[in-house]
């Protein structure tokens, strides 16, 4: 009797530490023991199931704690992550459900995995929108660098999986992220009876609006002046120019993330021509910035002489000449 007894204390433990890759117990012959492990395997499968709908940290806090879950939050300095999907509307509208599904399930599970890989918090999925962050339940001093290595993950990742489809002739799903690092409350929100671990405040409304900044550059990282101040010596970025966004009194700098410095990491390391463009981006930007329009509308298009397709050079080429497209080959037009 006391080798079974001593399996299932033995489970117990495991399942206190969320560990559910520990095979079964063979069942005793006792009943009593035959029961106890029945309800043993029966926690384990539930809470198993409890994880995939709330991060695990905050389940395994939960259990060692031993307090039950109650509403309450705490200030904290978070990086917050939003991402979705371009032109998803047509995509739900074009697509079979099943096929819709399918691809969507990829295109969550490779996103939610590199957050994961750089020990993220996935907080939820919004249709094609995901809302994550780094620095809570568990605190980390190097939230805002993590959290970059985990854009910049699921970007690449998003990538190989397009690349796929592609030679599938299934349609791509394209990716756009927005980071941005603030005090926020994180805790326990929602009624009485029922709540989310979440994160709210100005700053996840200024990382939400970050990623929908994506689509005036065309660009698909988009980061604040405070995650670009926190990472500046360890990523390779380009300036894109000055907005205010919800949240922020002042107008504030705001960058693309292109890549790591220095990084052997494939899905990481940046590209060659990505650090060209940063490097390009830079001397255009600094001029605009001083005020120098014509300078700047000058190095803009030496970026599209090389980057015909670059959205950021043309979108800054027409607000450094007012009445100007930029056309494919770089020149400049007039409007009608």
């Amino acid at each position: 009797m006391s080798h079974p007894i001593e399996s299932i204390s033995r489970d117990l433990k495991f399942v206190e530490t969320l560990s559910f890759d520990q095979p079964a117990i063979r069942p005793s012959r006792v009943r009593e023991i035959a029961q106890l492990q029945s309800a043993t395997s029966l926690l384990r499968n539930s809470l198993q199931s409890f994880c995939s709908f709330a991060p695990v940290d905050v389940v395994r806090g939960l259990i060692k704690s031993g307090i039950p879950l109650a509403l309450g939050v705490e200030r904290r300095s978070l990086t917050i992550l939003f991402a979705d999907l371009e032109n998803f509307s047509t995509h739900a509208e074009q697509l079979p459900p099943d096929t819709l599904l399918d691809q969507m399930s990829v295109y969550f599970e490779q996103v939610s995995g590199a957050i994961s890989d750089e020990q993220g918090t996935v907080d939820k999925f919004i249709g094609d929108g995901i809302m994550a962050f780094w620095g809570a339940p568990i605190a980390l001093s190097d939230h805002a660098l993590r959290a970059c290595a985990g854009a910049v993950r699921a970007a690449r990742r998003m990538e190989r999986i397009n690349e796929a489809w592609r030679a599938e002739g299934r349609p791509t799903f394209e990716i756009r992220i927005g980071l941005n690092s603030a005090e926020v409350l994180v805790g326990n929100v929602g009624a009485t009876n029922r709540f989310s671990y979440t994160a709210i405040g100005d700053g996840v409304n200024a990382a939400a609006r970050l990623e929908g900044t994506n689509k005036a550059f065309g660009t698909r990282i988009c980061i604040s002046d405070s995650v670009f101040g926190a990472v500046a010596s360890a990523v390779v970025a380009r300036p894109l120019r000055r907005v205010r966004v919800k949240g922020r009194k002042q107008d504030f700098m705001i960058y693309e993330l292109l890549g790591f410095a220095n990084s052997r990491d494939p899905e990481l390391e940046v590209r060659r021509d990505d650090q060209v463009l940063s490097e390009m981006t830079w001397l255009a930007s600094k001029r605009f910035e001083a005020g120098d329009l014509q300078g700047a509308a000058r190095r803009y298009r030496e970026i599209l002489e090389r980057f015909p397709d670059d959205g950021v050079a043309k979108s800054m080429l027409a607000t450094c000449l007012p009445g100007a497209v930029a056309a494919e080959d770089g020149a400049t037009t007039t409007a009608p």
